[in-house]
């Protein structure tokens, strides 16, 4: 009898620590954030924010996702909008509207005589339905490359797509010639240089997000994204993503 009360009390308590264990991995997997962003461009966006999540402190895991890059298929602004709409995570289902942070991230990049860029419409048209469907948005006015040049030095006039290429492809090879030596206007754009320049500016990144919050402020209350150039959201999602893994 004395064995059947003990194999019982066993039982229970296994049970218990089971529906204990169970708790515990549930209440962890509510406190690890999830978000997903959408990136206009194939390579650099994408590589520079998988790098960023890539620097969190081992003592803090995150699913597989908990942190998505959605598919890629647009290159403009309410494509790349689309893009984060449809996506559909292939294990979980997830789609955007199950993540609790929701982003796109996308260039001004207005229209050239030579070809390329967006239309102003199309540019605001996605900013709209971001507020509609309370997706936020990571600009830059012109171009991403903003958001390395403001690690560098803070800067407010006007500036072209291609005058901010060379500014900052100079401001790299000074900084480190033999890394950057074939650094030019298409290989900043790839997925490998990508990852050596975030490694080289990561610990310029508080510089950065101060000239970007500085940038935004110059451009007060009446702030039009899509024409104030320069102009730059970069620095929210970054300071998200930091404030979320409390990345160091």
């Amino acid at each position: 009898m004395r064995r059947r009360k003990d194999k019982a009390a066993e039982q229970a308590r296994k049970k218990e620590q089971t529906k204990q264990d169970l708790k515990r991995k549930s209440a962890t997997k509510e406190k690890i954030p999830d978000i997903i962003i959408a990136c206009e461009d194939e390579a650099s966006a994408p590589t520079y924010f998988k790098m960023l999540v890539a620097q969190l402190k081992s003592s803090r895991k995150i699913t597989p996702d908990s942190f998505v890059i959605a598919n890629h298929t647009n290159t403009h602004p309410t494509g790349i909008l689309e893009d984060l709409k449809s996506h559909k995570c292939r294990f979980s289902g997830k789609t955007y509207k199950d993540f609790r942070h929701k982003w796109i991230v996308i260039d001004r990049d207005k229209e050239r005589i030579n070809g390329g860029g967006h239309s102003t419409e199309d540019f605001n048209n996605a900013l709209m339905q971001t507020k509609r469907l309370k997706v936020e948005v990571a600009y830059a006015n012109d171009a991403f490359e903003l958001w390395y040049l403001l690690h560098f030095n803070y800067v407010d006039s006007a500036i072209s797509r291609d005058d901010l290429l060379i500014k900052v492809i100079e401001k790299l090879q000074a900084r480190n010639a033999s890394k950057f030596v074939q650094l030019d206007k298409d290989t900043i754009k790839q997925a490998d240089f990508t990852k050596l320049i975030f490694d080289e500016l990561h610990a310029l990144q508080e510089t950065a997000i101060k000239n970007a919050t500085r940038l935004m402020a110059f451009h007060g209350e009446s702030h039009n994204p899509e024409s104030d150039n320069p102009s730059i959201a970069i620095h929210k999602l970054v300071e998200l993503l930091n404030s979320l893994w409390d990345i160091k």
